[in-house]
């Protein structure tokens, strides 16, 4: 197993999700970190912000920042639900220095 870094996820989601949805892809996102060893230390859901620019047709999105403790390994798996879930139209993972 890969050494134990921080990593911070930005997920920018459709802003016209029903409550439901958008917890539902959430949980998906936080299960596929904690099913995978990773340990999420903290969430920070902005909510619908104004997009710099027009992304499919959505002028704002939903952002929601989640940071976590994790391998590697993990990032592959991530980055596959990124693209397979039509909701998000942008993400972004970064690994933090501490």
């Amino acid at each position: 197993m890969d050494k134990v870094r921080t990593y911070e996820t930005a997920i920018v989601l459709k802003p016209d999700l029903d409550d439901e949805k958008r917890e539902e892809i959430l949980e998906r996102i936080k299960s596929v970190i904690t099913d995978n060893d990773g340990e999420i230390t903290n969430i920070d859901e902005w909510g619908n912000r104004q997009l710099a620019y027009e992304i499919e047709d959505y002028r704002a999105g939903d952002y929601t920042f989640i940071e976590f403790d994790s391998s590697s390994e993990i990032l592959e798996q991530l980055e596959h639900n990124y693209r397979i879930l039509g909701e998000i139209i942008r993400s972004l993972i970064i690994r933090k220095e501490v």
